[in-house]
């Protein structure tokens, strides 16, 4: 299956830039239309932005900090199979594991048209199975604050220390079709999310499973469920610097001991996703060029971990090390579907 690549903007018809096979009509209103609203948080600081935002402000290294290439893009990045043990290093390069970088804070959303990264699979089962990843990429995640000492009526006897911070963030929310019907959808949180099922009475999707924090393995209360609004687009809301998903606004704990973890979430500027899509029919066994020759790259999105010494208090690292991104369609939804 030659992959393709769709833009989709608002109140514009489907445009396609390249000549490979564009998605149907039926499958392309349906990933508009299902598409997320994502709010950001009030005090957020560390905004999306575009692939190409990123890797205009990186060099990528070996694990041994060699520089192999310098000015990539989305055209050029080295990618396949020896790209696994590579990385994004930021320029300039941090001078300490929690020093920032004016760029971090990517790309206002009400400023700029900062795309969702929307890749597609089709499965062709006998179910009509198709997965939709809606991926979104910030430059930088804020981890969190930890008291590195003894916490007393409500200070820190000791000092403050970020930590979990790492250059490169991918998010991501998905929905499963079933022969033309969005049955499920899945919202990622950090390492770990929920399942939730449409419900076609309450016009909403319903609790189905979630995932233990891989933290320290403690049961998350999700929400019980994933609203709708202006129509069929989930609301989700990105937690403040680290921009884990949830379906309901305030704080929401997933880390309780040996520390205290929370995510904060709240309504402050609204990212309609569905104003600016790039959409690509994935194939894992495709060799991309051109505009998607970014793809084939396998490496880490940003520098390795440094700042380890605080890590038997708080779990993470002060910098952990960038996220990878292939493939970027994730399995998160069980494979069920049975010959029919």
């Amino acid at each position: 299956m030659a992959p393709s690549c769709l833009l989709i903007l608002l109140l514009v018809p489907l445009v396609s830039p390249t000549p490979h096979n564009p998605i149907s009509e039926s499958l392309a209103d349906i990933i508009k239309s299902w598409a997320p609203l994502v709010w950001l948080h009030p005090q957020e600081v560390f905004f999306p932005s575009t692939v190409d935002f990123h890797l205009q402000h990186v060099e990528v290294r070996t694990s041994s900090e060699t520089v192999v290439q310098s000015s990539p893009d989305r055209y050029t990045l080295l990618a396949g199979p020896d790209t696994s043990d590579m990385h994004l290093n930021a320029l300039p390069d941090l001078e300490c594991a929690d020093c920032l970088l004016d760029w971090f804070a990517g790309e206002n959303v009400s400023q700029v048209a900062v795309p969702t990264y929307v890749f597609i699979r089709d499965y062709q089962d006998a179910c009509g199975t198709i997965d939709v990843a809606y991926r979104t990429f910030y430059p930088y995640n804020y981890g969190k604050d930890v008291c590195v000492g003894i916490p007393v009526a409500g200070e820190c006897e000791g000092y403050v220390q970020s930590f979990g911070n790492h250059v490169g963030d991918w998010e991501h929310y998905s929905i499963r079709i079933r022969n033309e019907k969005v049955i499920e959808c899945y919202v990622s949180v950090h390492s770990f999310g929920a399942w939730y099922t449409w419900n076609d009475t309450t016009n909403n999707f319903q609790f189905l499973d979630g995932e233990e924090s891989r933290v320290n393995l403690i049961n998350v209360t999700y929400p019980e469920t994933v609203e709708v609004v202006e129509g069929f687009h989930a609301e989700l809301f990105s937690a403040n610097g680290s921009h884990g998903l949830w379906s309901q606004q305030g704080t929401h704990e997933y880390v309780h001991f040996p520390i205290h973890l929370d995510d904060e979430t709240d309504r402050g500027l609204p990212w309609r996703t569905w104003q600016l899509l790039e959409v690509v029919e994935y194939d894992p066994d495709t060799e991309y060029d051109g505009e998607l020759h970014y793809l084939g790259y396998r490496g880490r999105w940003g520098n390795l971990e440094r700042g380890c010494e605080v890590e038997l208090v708080s779990g993470e690292c002060v910098l952990s090390s960038g996220p990878s991104f292939w493939p970027p369609v994730p399995s998160d939804f069980p494979d069920d579907c049975h010959l029919i």
